[in-house]
């Protein structure tokens, strides 16, 4: 398990987080349609390198993203100067408990992508940064937070082994990037620490570069997030176990929490 959220500004991590999900477009139909009425606006924590950014801005969607890695934001930046006809975006460097933008404007839409919700470590930060986002909110405005289903082979990993956990090709020269990660797991804390390991492998299969970076997460259970939510001024719309639109089961990887600001 890990997300794309980088405290210390890591330009090997921000390198590697840009190829990531490079082709993936199932979540953003989904925030399009939940964007879909006339004049929304959109609040985006935890852009990263502006994958999302991009493409909702290419719809012509008015965009705040917030990160707290510059590198990441410089490459969001760069993505969106290279649009020809964007929306109105912009950008914030703020790290998420502490939430603090650049704009006063409020938002009819916050998204949480990509597990971002997850780097947040402790509940009281945890609440402070739900807070936050309620507070940037329009009154009728809605909040979208992707986050994973607990794992039990992440919980009962074995600390000592390094895990192969997915591979990506490379479209930039052929190769691709193989992942592998280690994790120990605190149960009485929910909180996992993994470190990433990422080679990149050219296409004689030589690896030619390699990133170690290491990462904290947390897992809120699915009641625990929905008490959460709820006593921090949300009402909870709808919980989904993809971006599909399916309801939320036992076979569930993903929960897509869908909330809107009690007034």
């Amino acid at each position: 398990m890990f997300h794309m959220v980088d405290e210390h500004g890591s330009s090997a991590w921000a390198g590697v987080c840009d190829l990531i999900y490079l082709d993936r477009r199932d979540d953003i139909g989904y925030y399009l349609d939940q964007a879909s009425q006339k004049g929304s606006s959109i609040l985006e924590i935890g852009c990263s390198t502006g994958r999302i950014t991009e493409l909702l801005a290419d719809f012509g969607k008015e965009v705040h993203a917030v990160d707290p890695s510059p590198e990441m934001l410089s490459i969001a930046r760069k993505k969106i100067e290279k649009l020809t006809n964007p929306g109105q975006v912009s950008f914030s460097e703020s790290p998420l408990p502490d939430l603090k933008l650049t704009s006063d404007r409020k938002f009819s839409l916050a998204i949480v992508p990509s597990s971002a919700f997850m780097s947040i470590l402790l509940p009281e930060d945890q609440q402070k940064f739900l807070h936050n986002v309620r507070r940037y909110l329009s009154p009728a405005g809605k909040l979208i937070i992707e986050m994973k289903v607990p794992d039990p082979d992440v919980i009962l990993g074995d600390p000592a082994t390094l895990y192969h956990l997915m591979d990506i090709n490379n479209d930039y020269d052929g190769g691709k990037l193989i992942f592998y990660h280690q994790r120990n797991y605190d149960d009485y804390e929910q909180i996992g620490n993994s470190k990433v390991v990422v080679e990149f492998v050219d296409g004689d299969g030589i690896v030619v570069k390699k990133v170690v970076h290491d990462l904290s997460f947390r897992y809120t259970f699915r009641w625990e997030m929905y008490h959460l939510l709820r006593i921090c001024g949300f009402e909870i719309l709808s919980l989904h176990g993809d971006f599909g639109g399916n309801d939320f089961d036992e076979e569930s990887d993903n929960m897509i929490w869908v909330a809107g600001s009690r007034s």
